[in-house]
């Protein structure tokens, strides 16, 4: 018999296969749950299993108390790549801008709950993808001289905040794989990837959305 539950404020789940992945903002962390797959996930909303429902609830992964309005739910994957600008070399107010927004996040190690806050309301522009892609392919020119790059986290934020200082935008998208258990994080514009290959993202499952 199935039930039906909510998950805790700020706590994200995406089956995948036979298992439950949750993504805990408030613990900066994100959990397992094997055997759990076939608990049935639709934004914050939960159905399956009674045993199922009753070990997340254990672990106060469940809301108590009355429905919550529903959250965002991530995108699908993205398919497509930008469109081809052609290459320049980077301006002198770019390289600076660059470098300003390089220095102030080398300077911090924020949780995930603290970025979900910070960037929560964006009002850059999604709707020039030639705009956005010229952006990002200076600001890929840029990195490698960046006296650390750092992993996917790190350069995310990089280009968010780099792109929202030319007024543009995208949607900053954390996914995860399981067996090996493995998290990832992207940008990108409805169905177009703007960090990278579209094609390097087919194992991962869209858990988040910032």
């Amino acid at each position: 018999m199935s039930e039906e539950g909510q998950l805790a404020q700020g706590v994200h789940a995406v089956p995948i296969g036979g298992d439950l992945i949750l993504l805990d903002l408030a613990a900066d962390d994100y959990l397992l749950f094997p055997n759990c797959g076939d608990v049935a996930v639709d934004g914050e909303r939960l159905r399956g299993p009674m045993d199922a429902l009753l070990e997340l609830a254990s672990a106060e992964l469940l809301h108590s108390g009355p429905a919550r309005p529903a959250g965002v739910t991530p995108p699908p994957l993205p398919l497509r790549r930008l469109p081809e600008v052609a290459g320049s070399r980077p301006r002198l107010g770019e390289i600076a801008a660059f470098g300003a927004i390089w220095a102030d996040r080398a300077g911090r190690r924020p949780t995930l709950a603290g970025l979900a806050t910070a960037y929560a309301d964006r009002t850059g522009r999604r709707d020039d993808l030639e705009a956005i892609s010229a952006r990002a392919e200076t600001f890929f020119q840029l990195l490698p001289f960046a006296p650390r790059t750092g992993a996917c986290l790190f350069q995310a934020e990089l280009l968010l905040r780099f792109l929202n200082a030319k007024g543009l935008d995208a949607d900053w998208v954390f996914g995860v794989r399981a067996w090996p258990f493995l998290a990832h994080c992207w940008l990108q514009v409805d169905d177009v990837c703007v960090s990278q290959s579209a094609e390097t993202l087919s194992h991962f499952h869209p858990i988040l959305v910032i």
